[in-house]
């Protein structure tokens, strides 16, 4: 069965569930789209990447845009996409890999604005690991997670020379990796990293970024109703969390507050490390946001992103992929983070 007969076939389950819960939603109706009131699901449990968000609600950016938002923590048994599509939610955090593959399934969501210019994906290994290529040798387990296998993985594996058969599972803890320097795991930069430290590890990060992986991280989606119906509500929503973003990486404490309530698991430590790591590595900052600002993505960028995910074998080549995205709303915000 090839990459795309896989991902089809996981896609009929995603999309008859969807279904299903738009079917629900329509007898036992959330929020009213109408309504200043929004809902963002976020990917993952509130860690300091997601810190924007939560600097929006703190410091009352949301309210004063005349939006009362509601963030709603994510983790690995929830499919934000699916929520998103049934209603349930009006924005989601999601990634350029996977809102390519929702277009190519009919899914009517689109990605309005990205956080992460620089995809904070990485490879951590031991010390004696100089360069993610030396890591192409049988001997190495390379842990993976289930939902990178169609987007990181393929690319890494023509870009560094690794094989199939060195693919382990990653399960979210660090745990296998500190017990065997044969194993090298995926991660996101400013996360796992510091366990690892706090263990007493030496390691090297490979943000796959600085190789090429292309992939917008983080980003925005809406739905094509939302777009149609509420644009004035889309734009508001981007504008105040770019403004969030801003504020977040200057002073965190407010964010960092909710974000805590949300996830006791977060210590100030964490945090702090977490802000340190997305300034040093200029994530949130690429080569075009001086000139546009915070959130801003390109075509070029997003035909980068479709050629991978077309490689991969996620998507077909033939595929509108310009119907994923829409520049409209980020083209008119301006905000950067040096005035």
């Amino acid at each position: 069965m090839t990459a795309l007969n896989k991902i089809n076939k996981s896609w009929k389950k995603t999309i008859k569930a969807i279904s299903l819960t738009t079917s629900m939603s329509i007898l036992c109706p959330g929020l009213a789209i109408a309504d200043p009131n929004v809902v963002f699901g976020t990917n993952w449990f509130a860690e300091a990447q997601h810190g924007g968000y939560y600097e929006a609600v703190a410091t009352g950016l949301y309210k004063k845009f005349g939006l009362n938002v509601k963030i709603d923590m994510g983790g690995p048994e929830i499919n934000g996409e699916q929520l998103l599509a049934a209603g349930k939610y009006q924005f989601y955090m999601g990634n350029g890999v996977d809102q390519l593959i929702a277009t190519a399934h009919g899914l009517p969501l689109v990605t309005v604005a990205t956080i992460f210019q620089k995809s904070p994906t990485c490879i951590y290994a031991h010390e004696d690991i100089t360069k993610p290529q030396q890591l192409a040798n049988p001997k190495y387990q390379i842990l993976v997670s289930s939902n990178e296998i169609h987007t990181w993985w393929p690319w890494a594996i023509r870009q560094f020379g690794y094989h199939e058969n060195q693919r382990g599972v990653y399960t979210g803890s660090v745990a296998p990796f500190l017990a065997d320097k044969n194993i090298a795991q995926q991660g996101f930069y400013g996360s796992e990293d510091y366990m690892i430290a706090k263990a007493g590890v030496k390691f090297h990060t490979y943000i796959l970024a600085d190789y090429g992986y292309p992939e917008y991280s983080e980003t925005i989606q809406t739905t094509e109703e939302m777009i149609k119906k509420h644009p004035e509500i889309v734009k508001k929503f981007i504008e105040a969390t770019m403004l969030g973003w801003k504020e977040y990486l200057t002073n965190p404490a407010p964010g960092n507050s909710l974000i805590m309530k949300a996830n006791p698991k977060q210590t100030p430590s964490q945090l702090a490390y977490g802000v340190k790591t997305m300034k040093d590595g200029g994530l949130l900052v690429g080569s075009s946001e001086e000139k546009d600002g915070l959130g801003t993505m390109t075509t070029a960028r997003w035909k980068k992103i479709f050629n991978m995910a077309a490689e991969n074998g996620d998507v077909p080549k033939t595929m509108d992929w310009k119907k994923g995205f829409s520049l409209k709303f980020i083209e008119d915000i301006h905000v950067a983070m040096k005035n």
